[in-house]
């Protein structure tokens, strides 16, 4: 038996030609008795949209050409009418029982509920640049408590009163949003443990050292900082000389990640 919610559930899938992958989610997302599942296709090529279209309860957005998950899931967040934002990927196919409880965590009062990967990582030694920043930025933002808990990785479930907070345009810079979450002092916290790791399906951009993919959330990371770094400057303490060279020196950090 899965809780039931108080709130409404709206359920944010960003897929790109996930046609072996879909039917199985989407199974799953039915058994949450969401009040709207909202589907948005980047790019696909396969047979994704046909099936989606078969999907009588999903509201099915098609972008022919990609525009990647994070615009895909600020498109479906601003579509949205729930209580409660569940973001999933189409490429993982999620009990419902453990997609569950990010809603349920939201429904008690999480503002932002995020996917505990903490124990499936190595030692900061051996871990990627990826998980440094993330680890980077929770720590910036006095939050190791979080890990590398983060909002660019799912699954992970917002409240309506955090995507009103935040604003559905800043959900495309998922680590910006993190940060922005956090200064606006909503409650953020570990909720669900999903071995995304296992699940993730490996594509030409995401493979490798120095990856596409490892690059875009990098960049992500550096443009997160430079916010936090505005907001304890907010008060014009720096001048505009200092900020424009804090923004050459996260430039070069960014490009020489």
């Amino acid at each position: 038996m899965l809780p039931k919610l108080r709130g409404s559930l709206s359920v944010i899938i960003s897929a790109r030609n996930e046609e072996r992958t879909l039917p199985g989610l989407l199974k799953q997302v039915q058994r949450l008795n969401p009040a709207e599942i909202i589907l948005v296709l980047n790019g696909c090529t396969d047979n994704s949209y046909g099936l989606a279209r078969n999907f009588k309860q999903a509201t099915v957005v098609h972008c022919p050409e990609s525009a990647g998950h994070d615009v895909g899931r600020a498109l479906g967040a601003k579509l949205s009418r729930g209580d409660i934002l569940l973001f999933l990927d189409g490429d993982m196919v999620i009990p419902a029982s453990q997609l569950a409880v990010f809603a349920s965590a939201v429904d008690g009062g999480v503002d932002v509920a995020l996917n505990d990967l903490d124990a499936l990582l190595p030692s900061f030694a051996l871990s990627d640049d990826v998980t440094r920043c993330k680890l980077y930025l929770n720590s910036v933002l006095g939050r190791n408590d979080l890990g590398v808990s983060s909002m660019t990785a799912v699954p992970h479930a917002l409240s309506r009163r955090a995507l009103e907070r935040i604003g559905y345009r800043e959900l495309t810079v998922p680590p910006k949003a993190q940060a922005l979450s956090i200064i606006g002092q909503l409650r953020v916290e570990k909720a669900g443990k999903v071995d995304v790791i296992k699940h993730n399906r490996l594509r030409q951009g995401n493979t490798g050292a120095g990856n596409a993919m490892e690059q875009l959330i990098a960049g992500d990371h550096a443009e997160a900082l430079f916010r936090v770094l505005m907001h304890r400057n907010a008060g014009g303490i720096i001048s505009a000389e200092i900020r424009q060279e804090q923004r050459r020196q996260l430039a070069a950090w960014r490009n020489g990640i």
